[in-house]
């Protein structure tokens, strides 16, 4: 049996009706994404920009309007004349991609000193560096360092050589740091990754003009 042509007018109509008076669809959904951790500019300056945040440039102010609020502050502590200042945001998603972020905040020696002294509260780290938790009074007045590197962790675990290979090309170099992970260089990229088979992946940003090698590497083959 036909469909009668006054059916099919009446079916094209509603779904002409339906179309024009469909809302518009939210611009943030449609355009094209450039915070992706292996979207990297690399300026001729030297700088870098990744997340959406240009490094050296950007603001913690910046971050947070990025990355949502930081849940945390502290000063880790090597030595008297080593140490850095971080902020500590969590788990930050970008699309489908969930992660923890933690970014380097510009500081003299001087002030992440003070800071450290103004704590109140130091424990031990992972790495052997003391921890020094930054005082609520001293939170608040962090907003306008600016960010000099960006920790990203992912949530997904036991990503592969595979993976970072596609995404990132081939590294300048590599160095094993144990049985179970290696660390990849990009010095024209001003990337490190971190990839562990027994742990998570680290990938860690700076501008390339701030990339310095460390002792030890092998070039990649």
């Amino acid at each position: 049996m036909k469909t009668p042509l006054t059916i099919l007018a009446i079916v094209a109509l509603s779904l002409g009706a339906m179309y024009l008076f469909a809302p518009a669809p939210d611009p943030e959904l449609v355009k094209a994404r450039t915070d992706l951790p292996w979207q990297i500019t690399v300026n001729p300056d030297g700088s870098s920009r990744v997340f959406d945040i240009d490094l050296g440039k950007a603001a913690l102010s910046d971050a947070q309007n990025k990355f949502g609020p930081v849940e945390n502050y502290a000063v880790f502590v090597r030595d008297q004349n080593n140490s850095d200042l971080e902020a500590y945001f969590g788990n930050v998603m970008f699309g489908p991609l969930k992660a923890k972020v933690v970014v380097q905040l510009a500081a003299s020696e001087e002030e992440k000193q003070a800071l450290a002294e103004g704590s109140g509260k130091r424990e031990s780290s992972p790495t052997g560096d003391w921890k020094y938790t930054l005082s609520k009074a001293d939170q608040a007045l962090q907003a306008q360092r600016l960010v000099t590197a960006i920790s990203y962790v992912p949530g997904t675990r036991s990503l592969d050589k595979d993976f970072f290979l596609e995404r990132f090309g081939k590294p300048a170099a590599t160095l094993q740091e144990n049985e179970e992970a290696v660390s990849w260089f990009y010095p024209e990229k001003g990337l490190s990754v971190l990839i562990d088979n027994d742990g998570r992946e680290v990938l860690e940003y700076v501008a390339p003009r701030d990339f310095v090698m460390p002792e030890g590497v092998t070039p990649y083959p």
